[in-house]
């Protein structure tokens, strides 16, 4: 049976305990036991209403004492990594707040103390050290989702159903994908993938065969578990990209592209040129089809032109694509392999 022992500093230096009958905890979930040290000042009839409180949240062991000269927050994984247990040591200061490691709370701030203990059940150490990140997710967390998505596509995708292609991807993935209604119908459209995405990473692809439906995903946490959600455009505040910057610059990520080469063309659909020029790189080339249809541009129709002449790939891409209101840009997916990814100049 677990209960809660609290003592305070009284007046000519008595010490009383206070006994709380504790929540029953949940046999999956991580012990954690406080001890909180009362400071020189810290109003006396303040330790009962902390005790209580404390004892309202789930906790294996709370115990309140007079602090000590070298008494400081601190918190420790004294169980595994398997199965951690914490214990924790607060401060009361005279002020009547209790400091924990990165954390100061009042007695009205119990919602916020809770948060505080939910988080070090549910993500440990790291969640209470560190600052989540994007998506809300502490960085190792992140990195679990991006070394996940990195297994590369190993089929074809072009001339496929959107669908299709995002079940198969997801399939081979560890993470688990939640759709509502509306995102499954705006991915049941006829309109085949464009683009030959097989040999880049899953995270880059999903990406980019969701974009042109108006949709996209982003990883969360649901139930101590992360997850892919796929979701309308419109209601994300942050997704997952279509590829990263490349951490050296062009040159050294795709040195074909600086490759020089006499070229002429003349009329032929931009399509096919940027077919063409992707084999000689021999890299993807992955387009914003959302650019394309904002410019009205057709890539089978779109003719470019360019006069006989000795210079490198980039700056030939650079003049085709220019005058159409496109550019190019080097990135590379979560496993960084580089490609060419088209988009608009606005």
């Amino acid at each position: 049976m677990f209960c809660l022992l609290t003592n305070w500093r009284q007046t000519l230096g008595i010490v009383a305990l206070l006994a709380v009958p504790l929540s029953p905890l949940i046999a999956a979930e991580p012990r954690i036991e406080i001890e909180v040290c009362t400071e020189r000042g810290f109003p006396i009839d303040g330790a009962g209403k902390w005790a209580a409180m404390l004892g309202e949240m789930g906790l294996s062991h709370v115990r309140i004492r007079s602090a000590r000269g070298d008494d400081a927050p601190n918190l420790a994984n004294v169980g595994t990594e398997a199965a951690p247990s914490y214990r924790l040591v607060g401060i009361l200061t005279s002020d009547g707040r209790l400091h924990l490691p990165k954390g100061k709370f009042g007695i009205s701030d119990k919602a916020k103390l809770a948060n505080y203990f939910d988080r070090l059940k549910g993500d440990g150490i790291e969640a209470i050290a560190t600052k989540p990140q994007a998506f809300g997710l502490l960085g190792s967390q992140l990195v679990t989702v991006h070394e996940a998505l990195a297994t590369p596509v190993s089929f074809a995708t072009s001339g496929k159903q959107p669908r299709d292609v995002a079940r198969q991807i997801a399939a081979g993935l560890p993470l688990k994908f939640v759709s509502d209604t509306a995102t499954q119908r705006a991915m049941s459209v006829d309109r085949p993938v464009a683009d030959e995405l097989q040999g880049l990473s899953s995270g880059t692809a999903l990406a980019a065969v969701l974009r042109p439906l108006g949709l996209v995903m982003f990883p969360e946490k649901h139930a101590g578990a992360l997850r892919l959600r796929i979701a309308d455009s419109r209601a994300a505040r942050e997704h997952w990209p279509v590829g990263w910057p490349p951490k050296q610059n062009p040159g050294e990520t795709m040195p074909a592209l600086f490759k020089f080469l006499n070229v002429e063309i003349a009329g032929t659909p931009l399509g096919e040129t940027l077919q063409a020029i992707g084999g000689r790189l021999d890299a993807p080339i992955v387009i914003d089809y959302n650019a394309l249809a904002r410019l009205d541009i057709d890539l089978a129709t779109k003719k470019v032109e360019l006069p006989k002449t000795n210079t490198f790939y980039g700056k030939a891409l650079d003049r085709i694509l220019f005058p159409a209101g496109l550019k190019y840009e080097v990135r590379v997916d979560e496993a960084d392999k580089p490609f060419v990814w088209i988009s608009g100049v606005r």
